[in-house]
């Protein structure tokens, strides 16, 4: 959590949007808030956050991070839902230059966010299956022939194909979810609260997807899957299945899903087969 944590004041809220906790960033930055409500504290607004549009997890139970520009002043946050009854988190900063902020965590090419982002988020993610079983879904997902298309048609047209790959990638990723390109021509999905079977339906559409973008040559991705289990230290244990999937679903021709297990089972799933 090195970098996020330090960074953000985290605070929990309880369903009549008054503080029940925080950390020691929160703290040393505002002060006595425990009992206050976090609207006033955190954006100095009279009403809650959803009366002016922003999304707010004790009214629309929703989770996720995004950017909130209020007047003159602009927060980066995290927010969602605890599962302890009527319980739910905030995190938030204020932004002074938003652009550099956003160099920050997203991917300049392809506008998902970035693997040091991703790195932070997972490790939150994880921690949250650790203390309260929520259970997500890696994807590690891989542009198949990336060199060629480099070697044929130039780096431009390479950089082009991770942007309509990222765009697949977008457009079948929910508010929950989150995606990131974690570098050359790999990307990772988390899906959180999610069965293995579900993230297969998402691989395969993403699959469908890629393979329907209209490009100088055909296009592809090869996807690895997995879940944490309650021997994982770490995610990285969960991202090493997930990457050991992937290889295998590359091995196999490409165009696939592949799944790892923490047991040991593996299996993999063609798109052609699916549509069968």
């Amino acid at each position: 959590m090195e970098g996020i944590e330090r960074l953000l004041p985290s605070l929990i809220i309880d369903s009549n949007y008054r503080i029940v906790a925080a950390n020691q960033t929160a703290k040393n930055m505002f002060g006595e808030i425990i009992g206050k409500e976090c609207y006033k504290v955190l954006y100095n607004l009279e009403t809650p956050c959803y009366q002016r549009g922003i999304k707010c997890p004790v009214y629309g139970k929703e989770s996720g991070f995004d950017i909130v520009d209020l007047e003159f002043e602009s927060y980066l946050r995290g927010y969602g839902v605890i599962p302890w009854g009527g319980m739910f988190y905030e995190s938030v900063v204020n932004i002074t230059n938003i652009n550099n902020i956003r160099s920050s965590f997203i991917d300049n090419l392809t506008q998902l966010y970035n693997r040091k982002f991703m790195l932070n988020f997972l490790e939150k993610t994880h921690n949250l299956w650790k203390r309260y079983k929520q259970p997500y879904t890696l994807l590690f997902i891989d542009l198949d022939n990336l060199k060629e298309i480099n070697d044929n048609y130039g780096h431009t047209a390479g950089d082009e194909a991770l942007i309509k790959v990222a765009l697949c990638i977008r457009a079948h990723t929910r508010s929950s979810d989150t995606a990131a390109r974690w570098g050359g021509d790999e990307f990772l999905m988390v899906l959180p609260n999610t069965s293995i079977e579900y993230g297969e339906k998402v691989a395969l559409r993403i699959i469908k997807c890629v393979s329907g973008i209209q490009f100088f040559t055909k296009l592809s991705v090869s996807i690895g899957a997995s879940q944490p289990s309650d021997n994982d230290k770490s995610y990285s244990e969960v991202l090493a299945r997930a990457d050991k999937a992937l290889y295998q679903a590359k091995q196999s021709g490409k165009s696939k899903v592949a799944v790892l297990k923490a047991d040991g089972l593996s299996y993999l799933i063609d798109i052609k087969e699916e549509s069968a």
